[in-house]
Order: structure tokens, then sequence, then C-alpha cells
């Protein structure tokens, strides 16, 4: 489903773009007898960026620093149903990681949400951890992305520790590869790998094959090319503060869009 929604909007629109709403209020507006008005306004803000770029991307990105302040079922639920009516998708950042049963009624709620994908660290692993988190995506037909490399400059501290391939201990390779092994036999919707790293998404590509999708965060304001990644394999990259934070937001995103097609 992921696959085949992204690659039609790609097609539409000539673009392998995903735009993330990092969007942010300020604690003190939100606790200070502000918190109606500071809500409206980084909902406007949020739906106007949705209009001035629908035409230019394939989805939308969230992340907790804009979710927690709207609320899940109020704002976020409205601005995705915006993103839907303009037949996009929208992806929820929650890099789920706890215990099985947690992570289905974390799952469920993004779900109910309007959530078309969730994201999902694969490192607390499969049985009564991530299980319950595929079992319910598919039951309502929506998609798991699993994380492979992040886009920050300590990525390598965790997701480049060298482990054991099997149990004799003698042959080892990096977290991510291994991550990237899970998401071939997991069956996963798609991987994250950083936009910041073309080397890394050139060792994941050649894992994966023509598959799974590689989602390629940190463009822009983190300094990652759009049109490297796409050329080391990323099938979409993904940009927030750049675009976001951008005078001309419109622009912004059809310039990026036109380097990733």
């Amino acid at each position: 489903m992921l696959k085949s929604k992204l690659s039609a909007a790609a097609f539409v629109r000539k673009s392998r773009l995903i735009v993330g709403l990092d969007l942010t209020a300020d604690t003190p507006q939100l606790i200070e007898g502000r918190l109606s008005a500071t809500k409206d306004e980084l909902e406007t803000r949020a739906r106007n960026i949705i209009q001035q770029t629908s035409d230019s991307v394939v989805a939308y990105k969230f992340n907790r620093q804009i979710v927690l302040p709207l609320g899940l079922f109020e704002g976020t639920r409205r601005l995705i149903e915006s993103i839907h009516e303009e037949g996009l998708l929208a992806i929820m950042d929650c890099k789920i990681n706890d215990i099985g049963n947690t992570n289905g009624w974390i799952t469920r709620y993004y779900l109910d949400a309007g959530f078309d994908a969730v994201i999902v660290n694969p490192l607390v692993g499969w049985e009564g951890g991530l299980d319950t988190v595929f079992k319910l995506v598919r039951e309502r037909k929506r998609a798991v992305i699993t994380l492979c490399y992040m886009s920050h400059p300590a990525a390598d501290e965790g997701y480049g520790l060298s482990v054991a391939m099997d149990e004799k201990k003698k042959k080892h390779e990096p977290l991510y590869m291994t991550f990237a092994r899970r998401a071939i036999s997991w069956d996963a919707d798609a991987v994250i790998v950083g936009a910041t790293y073309p080397d890394r998404i050139r060792e994941v590509r050649s894992m994966l094959g023509e598959d799974i999708p590689i989602l390629s965060p940190g463009v822009g304001a983190q300094g990652g090319s759009a049109r490297e990644a796409i050329d080391a394999g990323a099938s979409y990259v993904i940009a927030a503060r750049s675009i976001c934070n951008a005078e001309n937001t419109r622009s912004a995103a059809r310039e990026l869009a036109d380097q990733t097609y």
C-alpha cells in the first residue's frame, strides 16, 4: 500500500519529497492562558504549509513536537484529514520501541487518528516487541517503516555498532545492516536511512534490493543533499525545517522536489 501510493503521488507530482511538519509551540504560551490561541496558530501554520506544498510532495511526516501540543484526536487529526483530501499520506514518526502491550496501544491510537504509517525502532525485537505493531497495521491495511540509520552526527554510536551475525560470534556486521535484514524478514514497508550518509544508503540498498523503499531524512537543515541521497539509492527524501521555516514555502518545496525527480 505505502509503496504503491507513494509511487503514484511521485508520478503525478514529479517529486520524491516528503515534508516533515516539524513545527513547535512555546511552552509558556501553552500554559499561561493562551492554550487555545496557541494551538489554533500552530494548526493554522501547519495547514498553510500543506496548502502551499501539496503539489510538490508525496507525503507528510509528523513528529511528536507538533502532535503533543495539538492533541492527537484534535488538531492532528484535522491536519491528517486535510492531507488525505489532497490524496497524500500521513506518516507518524513515533519510533515505537517498547514492550508489545504498550506498542499495541501506541499503534492503535495513531491509526485511530488516521495515520497511514508508523515508524518503529527494530532494536526492541520481534516477539513481545514489534510483532504486535505489525499485526495491527496489517489488519488495518496501513504501513510500518523501520529505522535503519538516522541522520544526526552521532548516529554511528548506536546504529554503527558491530554485532555478531551468528551464535558462534565469528562473523560481525554493523547494526544498521542487521536492521536492514530485519526489514526484509519482517516484510517492512520501508526503512529510514539518513540523507546525511549516502554511503550508508548505498550499503542498505545493496542489502534490500529494489523491493523496499528507503526514506532519507536530514535534507536541508541537517546538511543532507536530496540529489545525492536519490543517486545513492534513496527512494524518497524528507525535509522539514528548510521548508517549514522558508520565506517562500511553496518555492522551497518545489526546488527540492525538482532535485529528486
